[in-house]
């Protein structure tokens, strides 16, 4: 499936034609073998375009129940085509915006099965744009809550995939837990080794992150992820629970009581290896480009890091001169300005990753602009 016209860029085509490599006088800039919009994504922005042209001479509004995907430039330019974009409290009430003369457009992360009861009771036109790959992740869930599994998720608890996704366990009466790194894997994992009490794990986990009152419906556990980890993680995260279950039951125990199933999707995988070949291959300075609310996209970033010095930008408009930048401090959960980001020696070579939520015509313009400084 091809992406919208709109999101393309003749740079990236012509970069991508010349085998993924710009020259120029004062170095390279290099884009990985596989970067920007994934499967789903894709899907999801035709979807919501074919909506468009449809009613584009008709008098039924388009409401978008929140982003479609975590990227703003995309987000914008549905709001000028005449899509009107719901806040997360509007979401909760659809009812007070939409009527059964409109167009309902459900995201690629999904909503909450209630959201999606209001809409059929509302009668409107409804579009479900909701990625294959997260859907997969609700049914496998749910199917081994529906086994008396209690549900771990590997993800960020305030995400927008995450938040449906613990809200279909809730519908369907499922117990599960958030856990959003390693460290906090480990954390819980101590607690199963070491048998501790409810009040213990109340006072770690609280009602974002669970909705159970003790580790008991834990004992038998499903291991899931949020489609846009590490990968990497995701596998170190089985081993520790493995850890801690073996302490606790015995290594004889192990299959019955712990399910996997490695639900990170496969465009997520291959552009976290692509990021990681291109990093390794040797570079200078790496810009990440994507929306800071991508995950999928601060996880690029997170990998980078480890290889070369990196920034992380969400258009070329945060490209304010050599010496200053605006850049994502993901310590900080906010952006800062940047001084000297860029190296004064040449040949640079610069490496340029792209979340999958990354529009093409983004990160071509990023390209220009950072051609500029090496012509």
């Amino acid at each position: 499936m091809k992406q919208p016209k709109a999101f393309a860029s003749k740079i990236i085509d012509a970069i991508r034609a010349d085998g993924g490599v710009l020259h120029l006088a004062g170095g390279e800039i290099c884009l990985p073998r596989t970067f920007g919009f994934c499967r789903g994504v894709t899907s999801a922005l035709v979807m919501l375009e074919e909506a468009c042209q449809r009613h584009t001479d008709s008098t039924t509004r388009l409401f978008l129940l929140g982003q479609i995907i975590h990227n703003p430039w995309v987000n914008d330019h549905f709001s000028r085509r005449g899509v009107q974009i719901l806040r997360p409290d509007q979401v909760r009430h659809p009812e007070a915006f939409i009527t059964a003369s409109d167009c309902a457009v459900i995201p690629a992360f999904g909503v909450p099965l209630d959201i999606e009861a209001h809409l059929q009771s509302i009668g409107c036109q409804i579009v479900d744009t909701s990625c294959g790959d997260v859907r997969r992740l609700w049914g496998w869930a749910c199917r081994a809550a529906s086994g008396g599994l209690g549900i771990l998720i590997f993800g960020r608890s305030e995400h927008d995939e995450t938040v449906v996704t613990k809200s279909r366990l809730a519908a369907a009466g499922g117990k599960y837990l958030v856990i959003g790194n390693l460290a906090e894997g480990r954390q819980f994992a101590e607690m199963v080794a070491s048998d501790q009490p409810p009040q213990a794990f109340r006072e770690r986990f609280g009602p974002a992150t669970t909705n159970a009152e003790s580790p008991q419906p834990f004992e038998r556990l499903a291991q899931v992820s949020q489609t846009t980890m590490l990968y990497d993680h995701t596998m170190a995260l089985r081993d520790i629970l493995r850890s801690g279950f073996a302490r606790r039951y015995g290594q004889e125990e192990l299959n019955q009581r712990l399910l996997f199933e490695p639900t990170v999707c496969r465009a997520t995988q291959d552009r976290q290896n692509a990021a990681v070949e291109l990093c390794k291959a040797g570079c200078d300075l790496v810009v990440v480009v994507g929306g800071f609310g991508s995950s999928n996209t601060r996880h690029l970033y997170e990998l980078a890091q480890a290889h070369a010095p990196t920034v992380f930008i969400e258009d070329a408009g945060a490209i304010l001169s050599p010496s200053r930048l605006r850049a994502l401090d993901t310590d900080q959960d906010r952006p800062v300005t940047v001084k000297n980001w860029l190296p004064r020696r040449r040949p640079l070579h610069i490496g340029v990753l792209a979340g999958a939520s990354s529009p093409e015509i983004v990160v071509g313009q990023v390209v220009e602009k950072l051609a500029e400084f090496l012509r």
